[in-house]
């Protein structure tokens, strides 16, 4: 049986002794009860996991002592994901999955076609939300790593920033879109960036300034996918591809 897990970001490791607080310890002591002497595993979302024993309880905190500590290696290829904002209950379901097959990180992008807008105050109570809800997701299905999520970014800002290197895939349903299968290198480089559309669709203009910085048009199948599926659709084949 697996032991219960508990987020602790690397800044905050300092073996052999980790400190639980705030939502981790409310979660640790009030809600799962646990006591001194239980066992428990820690993980910072980087790779390291640490099985501990609780040695102290408080209404503010949860202290544990390191008992053995193991470090995961990263997948081989690291997946961006670029989706555009999407409405909230799909693109958190869309961010779940997404921490379940391994993505390395997500950039929100925000395009014409968005019907989802954000102010400054907003987007900051939505990101500490949506890094809660990644944590979480990581603790139900044992991962030890949580994706990097940025903050929301212009379609125009995002690709005007883009490396050179790394494999370039954008689902579209154009004419020049090609099969996936048939895009995919015998072996995938270190970093493979996927741009997902809204609701609606990228724009005509959209598409194009996407093919300028690299982007290739792929087509996922003769179906039309929501946003959210087109994005988990990729990032499976993608994450299997990286296994080989």
């Amino acid at each position: 049986m697996s032991l219960p897990r508990f987020h602790l970001p690397a800044a905050s490791w300092s073996p052999p002794l980790l400190s639980l607080t705030e939502d981790e310890a409310a979660h640790c002591g009030r809600v799962m009860r646990k006591e001194p002497g239980d066992r428990v595993e820690i993980f910072d979302g980087e790779g390291r996991v640490a099985v501990c024993e609780i040695t102290q309880v408080t209404k503010s905190a949860v202290q544990a002592r390191i008992e053995a500590e193991s470090r995961v290696s990263p997948f081989p290829t690291a997946i961006h994901l670029l989706p555009a904002l999407i409405k909230n209950e799909p693109f958190e379901w869309l961010l779940e999955k997404a921490v379940e097959l391994g993505a390395a990180s997500i950039q929100p992008i925000l395009t014409e076609r968005t019907v989802v807008h954000l102010d400054g105050a907003q987007a900051e109570k939505k990101l500490s939300k949506w890094r809660r809800h990644m944590i979480e997701s990581a603790k139900q299905c044992h991962t030890p790593f949580v994706p990097r999520l940025e903050a929301p970014k212009a379609i125009s800002a995002v690709l005007g920033s883009m490396p050179e290197d790394g494999l370039k895939l954008i689902p579209a349903l154009s004419e020049r879109s090609r099969a996936l299968k048939h895009i995919l290198p015998e072996k995938l480089p270190s970093d493979v960036f996927v741009l997902i559309g809204p609701e609606g669709d990228f724009t005509p203009a959209e598409e194009i300034l996407a093919q300028k910085a690299g982007f290739a048009p792929v087509t996922l199948g003769p179906l039309i996918l929501r946003a959210e599926t087109a994005a988990i659709c990729v990032l499976s084949v993608l994450r299997s591809a990286s296994l080989d």
